[in-house]
Formats: C-alpha cells, sequence, structure tokens
C-alpha cells in the first residue's frame, strides 16, 4: 500500500479548509448537510455556505450556517438573520475563530434566532459544538474523515470546472450545468415536488452522463443518452482511474440522493399523500394542488408507497448521504451485523431495519440486478458506480472503525478483501495529494 499521506492541519485555514471543517462537525454529529448553495439571476447573487437538516426531531430543524476565518462583523451577522428571513429558516449559526472585540455578539444575535460561535481553540471546538446544542458525535473520529470527504468532493468540481475551461470537453461542461442543477436550483425550489420536478427532468437529461463522458475521453462526440458498453475509458474508470469520470459518476449519485431527500421532506409535509387541491391565497379559488407531484415517474410513486411504510424513512437521506461518502458505497459482507450495528448507532436507524434502508435506490431507481454488487471473491458489497475514491475514504473508515494499523487485521472471509481496500485507499489519497 502506498507510503503517501493526507495529513490535515490540526487548525483549519480561512475558507474551504474551515468550511469543511465546520460542515464535518454537522454531518459527524447525524445532520443532512448540504453546502456553497449559490442561487444568481441577472441582477444578484446569494451564496450559502451551509445549510444543515435534523430529521431526528419530530419537526424538522434546518440551520444556516456561515463560516468566516478572517474579519467580520455586525453586517455579516445581520446578513446572515436576512438570508434566514428570505429562506424561512428559524435557526441561524455564525462560525468565526476570532471575537474581533466583539464578544457582545451572541447575546445580541440570539433574540434573532442566529448563534454566533467562536473556535479560538481547535482542541476544544467539538466539546463547544456541543456544549451549544448542535449535537453530539458517535465518533470524534468520524469529524476527520468527512473532511477527507469533503476534499474529495471540492476537489471533484474543480477538475471538472478545469477540464471543461482548459480543454474545452462537452462531458465536462455538461457535468458543471449538471452539479448547477442538482446542488443549487433544487435547493432554492418553493416546494418539495417543485424540486423533485427539477430533479426528474435533470436527471432524464443526463442519464448516462459518465458514460457519456467516456465516450468523448475515447475520441468520440460526447453524448449524454449513450449506451456503449466496450468504452475503454470507462472500463478505466471502474479500476480506479480517470477522476473527471468518478466526479460525473459522483454527480449520478447526488441526483439520487437529492430525489430521496426530497422525497423524504414530501412524505413529511404530506403524510397522509399528496393534496389534490389548494386555495388560492385571497380565498377566492381551487386549483390542483398535486398535479406537478402526479406528473413525476411512476418509478417514483412506487418509492413513495414503499417509503411511506418505513418506520425510520424520515431519516433515510442522511443514512444514504452518510452511507455513499462516508462509508464508501459498501459493507463487508462478513463483517454484516457489526458494520450495520455501527451504521445504526451513526443513523439513527434501528439496526434491524438497517437492510431495509439499503433497499431505497432500489425502490426509487430500480435497474436490472439491483444496486448492490460483490465483484469477484471479496468481501466488499458495494453500490454500484460510487466512485473508487469515495470507496477509500470508507476503507479508510473500517481502519479508524476497526482500531487497525493495518488492513490485514479485518481477517477477511474473502482473499482479495484486503486487496480491494488498499487500492481504493491508494487512490483517494493520490487524488487528494495530487489534485
Amino acid at each position: 500500500m502506498t507510503k503517501r499521506v493526507v495529513n490535515l492541519p490540526d487548525i483549519p485555514g480561512a475558507g474551504e479548509e474551515l468550511e469543511d471543517y465546520v460542515a464535518a462537525l454537522f454531518q459527524a454529529s447525524g445532520h443532512f448537510v448540504e453546502k456553497q448553495l449559490v442561487e444568481s439571476d441577472p441582477a444578484d447573487l446569494l451564496e450559502l455556505d451551509i445549510v444543515s437538516t435534523d430529521y431526528t426531531h419530530e419537526e424538522v430543524v434546518r440551520q444556516l450556517i456561515e463560516v468566516k476565518g478572517g474579519g467580520w462583523g455586525y453586517t455579516d451577522l445581520f446578513k446572515v438573520v436576512g438570508l434566514m428571513q428570505y429562506l424561512k429558516i428559524d435557526r441561524g449559526a455564525f462560525f468565526i475563530t476570532k471575537w474581533d472585540k466583539r464578544e457582545s455578539a451572541p447575546s445580541r444575535m440570539e433574540p434573532l434566532g442566529l448563534n454566533v460561535v467562536c473556535f479560538n481553540d481547535f482542541k476544544a471546538a467539538p466539546e463547544h459544538f456541543s456544549q451549544k446544542g448542535f449535537g453530539t458525535f458517535v465518533e470524534p473520529d468520524l469529524i476527520e474523515l468527512w473532511q477527507h470527504s469533503y476534499g474529495v468532493e471540492r476537489r471533484f468540481i474543480k477538475l471538472l470546472h478545469q477540464q471543461a475551461r482548459r480543454k474545452g470537453e462537452e462531458g465536462a461542461k455538461a457535468a458543471k450545468i449538471y452539479h448547477r442543477q442538482i446542488n443549487n436550483g433544487t435547493f432554492f425550489a418553493r416546494a418539495p415536488e417543485e424540486s423533485l420536478a427539477m430533479l426528474y427532468e435533470a436527471y432524464s437529461e443526463h442519464p448516462k452522463l459518465t458514460r457519456g463522458y467516456a465516450h468523448e475521453l475515447d475520441g468520440g462526440a460526447f453524448d449524454p443518452q449513450s449506451m456503449n458498453p466496450q468504452s475503454a475509458s470507462y472500463t478505466a474508470m471502474l479500476g480506479g482511474k480517470f477522476p473527471e469520470l468518478q466526479a460525473c459518476s459522483y454527480l449520478e449519485h447526488r441526483a439520487r440522493l437529492s430525489i430521496l431527500k426530497s422525497a423524504v421532506d414530501y412524505a413529511l409535509a404530506h403524510p397522509d399523500g399528496a393534496p389534490e387541491l389548494g386555495m388560492s391565497e385571497d380565498g377566492k379559488t381551487w386549483f390542483f394542488e398535486g398535479l406537478t407531484y402526479h406528473a413525476l415517474p411512476a418509478t417514483f410513486h412506487s418509492g413513495m408507497a414503499w417509503l411511506r411504510e418505513q418506520p425510520s424513512f424520515r431519516r433515510y437521506a442522511t443514512f444514504w448521504q452518510q452511507l455513499l461518502w462516508g462509508w464508501g458505497g459498501f459493507y463487508l459482507d462478513d463483517r454484516e451485523q457489526e458494520e450495520f450495528e455501527w451504521m445504526s448507532k451513526y443513523s439513527g436507524i434501528p439496526d434491524d431495519e438497517i437492510p431495509v434502508a439499503l433497499e431505497a435506490f432500489d425502490r426509487f431507481f430500480p435497474i436490472p440486478g439491483g444496486w448492490f454488487v460483490t465483484a469477484g471473491r471479496t468481501d466488499v458489497r458495494m453500490v454500484k458506480m460510487v466512485p473508487w475514491i469515495f470507496q477509500g475514504i470508507g476503507a479508510h473508515h473500517r481502519r479508524v472503525q476497526y482500531e487497525l494499523s493495518d488492513l490485514s487485521g479485518l481477517n477477511p472471509s474473502a482473499p482479495y478483501t484486503v486487496s480491494d481496500l488498499a487500492k481504493r485507499i491508494n487512490c483517494a489519497v493520490d487524488f487528494l495529494l495530487d489534485h
């Protein structure tokens, strides 16, 4: 296995590093996390650092989170309060690293729903985070894991922008647009059903984004509808090569995850099913309120029927976010019960319900043979198309989880488990150090 090591700074720097750290705190304490959200029109640009969603309570709690590593003032605080009102989010948090002689800010902002938090000692930051009521950590080591995961995500998006700008690749250009659609556009939708409609439209426009881009890298034309099974680049991507294609594969799963989250939000907003009739604001006109919902694909409707029957469905989006980008999109067959128990502790879903939660992609996005596959003589039972680089994050997770100095300590039942996991860790380390 590679001797190269990815080290995180003891004190996160300003900007992206600090933002990743704060997002990792929320993710590691069980929140669903959305980052770097942008709404733009010809006249204005609205940028949000982080929005967290806590599904553990009877009422879903969303928070708008701003992170400032440098100078800040009350203008910045009131800007966040204004965004909270605009987005109809009751709670907000403003994370800083220096008080800048404004120690009275927390008491002045608290009545407005904004929690001002200063991390001037990062060794105590997780404890301070919990004391402020944001959440607790089942496993504090997950904070570092999520910092690495966000580093992969950020580098994926930068890589696609570079490929689009420097090489003019059509696949990269389409991926940039797709990322904006699934990361930004759907967040600012007015209702879950509008978000779902936008997501499915984007999803249908890019059903084979990764294959289409691979066809372009093979020397052909970009075709997001491509079904070409003979692509050399695509085959190499499945073996850990071509990080730009892995980035596209990541976006395809991001779209599915966004649809699942919107489905959870819709089920919570309408526990008895889609409303049929609505009244206009002036109280004079009736209209068919469920039209957008009923226009969604049949697979979505069958998925929703299944979702509503599950006791812990409200936690499914958070669980799948953890599964894909923290667990690497796989579990170990020979340690299934042990892994499911850990997944249960992280997600809050009872361990005997984890196998049902793992059906979510099959229910909403059915494909021949299902989404989980065991590729060869290995204990790695993985979701198809999860990038090797994220699988490397998941493999590293197992070293932390099982307190191993070496993967051989897993004592796997299948002969290629250790080498498979080691290759994926190497892939992740090389990507993080070289991009």
